[in-house]
């Protein structure tokens, strides 16, 4: 072979060897990049989740709240209706109770 055709084959070897170097750098930046996205998309669906479930506590805590306001309510009334009766209407509602068990 002459010269010219080894230094041309030498040449395309070369070309040959930065291209796939240049490849393997776009690869690995791209897949960089890849694996930066996802760890950005990953934390911040974390974050979102974090959020929601915070935000469910804090509604349960609230109705839990609320309902034990409204149980508390409810017991006050019952406890004030009981000391309002008389003494006298104790004898009656026994009476009363037994009738109705008995019969």
């Amino acid at each position: 072979m002459s010269d010219a055709a080894v230094e041309k084959i030498q040449l395309a070897e070369k070309e040959a060897e930065d291209l796939l170097a240049a490849s393997r750098a776009k690869s690995k930046e791209i897949l960089d990049q890849a694996r930066e996205e996802a760890d950005s998309l990953y934390k911040d669906l974390i974050d979102r989740a974090r959020k929601m479930e915070e935000e469910k506590i804090r509604d349960m805590e609230k109705k839990a709240q609320e309902d034990s306001q409204d149980l508390l309510a409810k017991t006050d009334s019952q406890v004030q209706r009981l000391e309002d009766m008389k003494k006298e209407d104790f004898p009656d509602l026994v009476k009363s109770i037994v009738e109705k068990v008995v019969v």
